[in-house]
């Protein structure tokens, strides 16, 4: 069984940030071991350990992940975000901050992410389409 090589030291490779909860891209720290690179998220700075797969491991992966959502669900969002856009145009939009409380239904201005929508909300986290992807974001810290 052959394994993947693993990602040049210094060089950033795309994969799942638990963190952000998406897939982004990572910068490679060190080789601890033969199958493990330390890695950073370019976006949260999270530290993670990556282990490489077999190729055949990889494959059943993709393989089961493509199987498991259709086309129409990878782009929901993207239809939702383009429906609430159209339907939105003159709502207030509402500056993104962490210690402020949002409802649903609002539209957000996020100074990296854009243009949101808040889907549904719940004590500290709320849930926004974006134009690209769905965010889960922290609020109503104090």
């Amino acid at each position: 069984m052959t394994t993947m090589s693993l990602p040049p030291v210094a060089k950033s490779f795309y994969t799942h940030c638990k963190k952000c909860e998406t897939d982004r891209y990572h910068t490679v720290l060190a080789h601890p071991t033969n199958t493990t690179a330390k890695i950073k998220c370019e976006v949260c700075a999270k530290t993670s350990t990556w282990k490489a797969q077999s190729s055949a491991a990889a494959k059943k992966r993709a393989a089961t992940e493509a199987a498991g959502r259709s086309p129409r669900a990878r782009n929901s969002h993207k239809e939702q975000w383009n429906t609430l856009c159209g339907a939105d145009v003159k709502a207030e939009e509402h500056d993104y901050n962490l210690k402020k409380k949002f409802e649903a239904n609002t539209v957000l201005k996020h100074p990296k992410f854009g243009r949101g929508f808040i889907r549904s909300t719940q004590t500290d986290k709320i849930e926004v389409v974006f134009e690209d992807e769905v965010k889960m974001l922290m609020h109503n810290r104090s």
